[in-house]
């Protein structure tokens, strides 16, 4: 985007404001006699047009929703990293899972926590809080095939990984704490080896954004996905190797 575009873009965001609560209006827009916008939601709680005081119509402002409609609109925490656009209907949700807001600490499949902040403090409270469950380095290993999980910084990056035996399957998958377009950037290879250093297992797959929930990846099967009889042959001593690693594509 030119600086003249981003320009305009930029103050026709400021006239898709609402003057009562600031955030931008959605469909329908209210209009006062004088012809000020007003949201809907707002539009309840007030008596008299904000801007102007006079009175409000009935007629809404349909050029005014049309480019609402057509407009895409940046996350309310852009200025702490997110640089994603989104059109009117969609960016309620991205809101609601966007990593650079607060987001709850990942851990508690594994490790009840209670933790609630910002990405960008994330790594100093999984390593103070979950030195157990924070690993750094594109490659590790987890011991066996039970439920097991790791914060882990890689690549400048934070992701977490989780796996889990259930109803007979063996279930493994990595998130990027981040969006699902930042996620398909890095892919991770699960492998299982045998005793004898010769047999093994190994799958590649694409890395999931943090939108998307451990138990929907699973039940989607986009993840890694084997019988559990069909691993319990892979085993090493008493317990089995598995090795994940991290990579850009």
């Amino acid at each position: 985007m030119d600086d003249l575009s981003r320009a305009v873009g930029e103050v026709l965001l400021s006239d898709l404001e609402c003057p009562v609560c600031m955030e931008y209006m959605v469909p329908p827009i209210k209009l006062c006699t004088n012809g000020h916008n007003i949201c809907n939601k707002c539009r309840d709680r007030v008596q008299q047009c904000p801007t102007c005081r006079a009175e409000f119509s009935e007629t809404r402002s349909v050029v005014l929703e049309n480019i609402v409609r057509r407009q895409k609109y940046p996350c309310t925490n852009r200025q702490n990293g997110c640089l994603e656009l989104f059109s009117i209907e969609h960016i309620a949700k991205h809101h609601a899972v966007c990593v650079y807001g607060k987001i709850k600490c990942p851990l508690p499949l594994l490790n009840k926590c209670s933790w609630n902040g910002l990405k960008s403090n994330l790594k100093e409270h999984a390593k103070a809080a979950h030195s157990k469950y924070f690993l750094e380095g594109s490659s590790f290993n987890f011991p066996r095939l039970s439920e097991a999980g790791a914060i882990v910084s890689c690549f400048g990056e934070l992701f977490t990984c989780y796996q889990n035996i259930k109803d007979g399957r063996f279930y493994g998958a990595v998130q990027l704490i981040g969006t699902s377009s930042e996620a398909s950037k890095y892919k991770y290879k699960y492998k299982l080896r045998a005793a004898n250093g010769v047999e093994k297992i190994s799958k590649t797959l694409f890395v999931k954004g943090y939108s998307e929930d451990f138990e929907i990846i699973f039940n989607s099967g986009i993840c890694l996905c084997l019988d559990e009889k069909k691993i319990k042959h892979f085993p090493e001593g008493n317990k089995h190797k598995v090795t994940v690693t991290l990579s850009r594509v």
